[in-house]
């Protein structure tokens, strides 16, 4: 073979042959990821069904904290409204949203501008009126999530914009900086205008939810305490598709040890035996126990993130409730 023809096979390489690239595409590893995780999940339907109707009661609410921000009056009409559709994120005509919930909006024309308005019925005032007085009502209660959240924390300071995204899901008033911690100077104190730190440690308060559920297994199943000290309730959705050594696996990480929520005496080394998967673990902890502190026992995964760095959850949220999906209902 001359010099010319070995130079030109060693720049521009004969292609593979059919046979070959067959043999790569079976025996090729398949990539593992938060978007193929994604692809592959299994919906839950009666959790799609939910979630469409509290966007659609949030956007009502919205609406109405926007008219009630208004001077001239608790009304506003059609064109403005028109105005707010990106702000609202509203994809349909607000003529249609609005006709759609008659028992929510009312629709009128303005008795002087002749132009068509809305405002909201009595029966919903009277409904947000009543939600209102049921937080108030259960301002104790407030008191003791707000406390949870800071012993959960790594230095028992959480920050003001965390919690003003996340009032509504733990039940506190709009004025909470006021009404919640101003008031409660015991259990409260403010370091700064926007950081909130705990007062006293409360040993009361610090057992997670998941701790009736396990003396509940222990006592009722008979179970071993080997079995149940550091186990999660379990849940599959319809159709879940069990890969082969999944339940393998989720025994064993049912029974590995971690640093509970509350806990302080240990701390996890990602680089030592089975670090990686306690530091995993104690995330699931702490997610698990600050759902279980909301009212609706629900939240959206992206205001999980305003609370990483406060409770040393350094981690992806979203791939860490993709890799473990027993634990938790998730609708994207």
């Amino acid at each position: 073979m001359s010099l010319s023809c070995i130079l030109k096979h060693r720049i521009f390489p004969p292609p593979p042959s059919p046979f070959t690239l067959f043999i790569q595409r079976r025996w090729k590893k398949p990539t593992v990821s938060a978007q193929t995780r994604l692809e592959d999940r299994v919906r839950d339907p009666h959790l799609d069904k939910l979630m469409s109707h509290l966007k659609r009661l949030d956007l009502v609410l919205r609406i109405h904290h926007l008219m009630s921000a208004r001077k001239r009056g608790p009304f506003v009409s059609l064109t403005l409204l028109s105005r707010w559709r990106n702000i609202l994120g509203l994809h349909i005509p607000v003529g249609l949203f609005l006709r759609k919930y008659p028992h929510v909006f009312l629709v009128f024309v303005h008795p002087f501008r002749k132009n068509t308005c809305c405002r909201i019925t009595k029966r919903m005032k009277e409904l947000i009126l009543l939600e209102g007085l049921v937080v108030k009502q259960q301002e104790t209660e407030a008191v003791k999530r707000v406390k949870k959240l800071l012993m959960m924390s790594l230095n028992g300071t959480l920050r003001l914009h965390a919690l003003r995204l996340f009032k509504r899901e733990l039940g506190l008033p709009e004025d909470f900086r006021d009404s919640i911690l101003g008031k409660y100077s015991a259990d409260f104190r403010l370091v700064d205008l926007e950081v909130v730190a705990l007062v006293d440690w409360d040993a009361e308060l610090a057992v997670a939810r998941v701790e009736e559920w396990r003396e509940k297994e222990y006592s009722e199943k008979w179970l071993s305490e080997f079995e149940t000290k550091f186990a999660f309730p379990v849940s599959f959705p319809t159709g879940f598709k069990f890969e082969r050594g999944f339940k393998e696996r989720l025994k064993n990480w049912q029974r590995l040890p971690y640093a509970k929520p509350y806990e302080r005496k240990e701390v996890v080394r990602v680089r030592t035996c089975g670090g990686i998967e306690r530091y995993e673990k104690r995330a699931v902890a702490v997610l698990h126990e600050l759902l279980s502190l909301t009212v609706e026992k629900m939240v959206e995964v992206d205001q999980l993130a305003h609370f990483r760095r406060d409770f040393g959850v350094e981690v992806n949220v979203r791939e860490l409730l993709l890799r473990h999906p027993a634990g938790f209902s998730k609708r994207w």
